[in-house]
């Protein structure tokens, strides 16, 4: 069983999201609403996947990647973002972001991270 850290400021736009990967993928989801209470979470027990929303707080979640980097660099991620593919892979560049989700990630959303998660599983 996979586990997963939900990285957002808003559960209720993430909720399809978590129930589609503990349906489809059996995953433990775990939440985290700021960046102390998230990094404490990975520091202390690192789960196999964090995805992260577009925002947490003031910061970007890339910002918010770029800083896990300094506390765990094996971590796979997940980031939401609105920018298009090309604008979205010239951005995190670097970061080793498994997948872009987009706003509102839903069901299908689920299904393709659990794919991938197997795939290096």
């Amino acid at each position: 069983m996979s586990r997963i850290l939900l990285v957002v400021d808003q559960m209720d736009t993430f909720e399809e999201l978590a129930d589609a990967l503990r349906q489809e993928g059996g995953a433990e989801i775990l939440w985290a609403h700021d960046s102390e209470n998230a990094f404490s979470k990975v520091a202390d027990d690192p789960p196999d996947l964090v995805i992260v929303d577009e925002t947490i707080g003031e910061t970007s979640g890339l910002d918010w990647i770029r800083r896990l980097m300094e506390v765990n660099a094996f971590i796979h991620t997940a980031a939401v973002s609105g920018l298009s593919h090309e604008e979205f892979h010239e951005t995190s560049e670097g970061l080793g972001i498994m997948d872009q989700l987009p706003p509102r990630p839903g069901k299908a959303d689920a299904q393709r991270i659990v794919n991938t998660l197997r795939q290096f599983g």
